[in-house]
């Protein structure tokens, strides 16, 4: 059985060592042509590496676009209602011109895997003098 995902929900998932109390936010869903149903979620509660950030952790990833799948292998209980932070939209209207323009896409993988690929993609990135 399907578990109801819906808008405004919080939710425990399989989390990285240290992120036990971290939480999956689900800010919206919508349908697209080639993905599917698309869910825009934040990842809240988490010491993501970031050099770009005072001191070096980023408690929470704001926006990612992800697939069913991805919740499916992730989330392991709805844990009531999400905050009502709505700094996710930034991230939201980037990811939508980007998705719209052909130059994002939506992830795949589970989400403790996005967390380390974006601290991969950061680390990349170079350190900021």
């Amino acid at each position: 059985m399907k578990p109801d995902y819906a808008v405004g929900q919080s939710w425990t998932y399989r989390t990285r060592p240290g992120e036990e109390a971290s939480r999956v936010a689900i800010r919206r869903i919508e349908r697209e042509p080639e993905d599917g149903e698309v869910f825009h979620v934040s990842i809240l509660g988490v010491k993501l590496r970031n050099h770009r950030v005072p001191g070096g952790l980023q408690p929470a990833m704001n926006h990612a676009a992800v697939s069913r799948g991805t919740l499916d292998a992730s989330l392991l209980a709805h844990d009531g209602d999400a905050d009502g932070d709505e700094s996710w939209k930034d991230g939201y209207a980037v990811w939508r011109q980007a998705y719209d323009n052909g130059d994002a896409g939506i992830f795949e993988i589970p989400i403790q895997e996005i967390l380390g690929y974006i601290e991969m993609v950061v680390a990349a990135s170079g350190e900021v003098r």
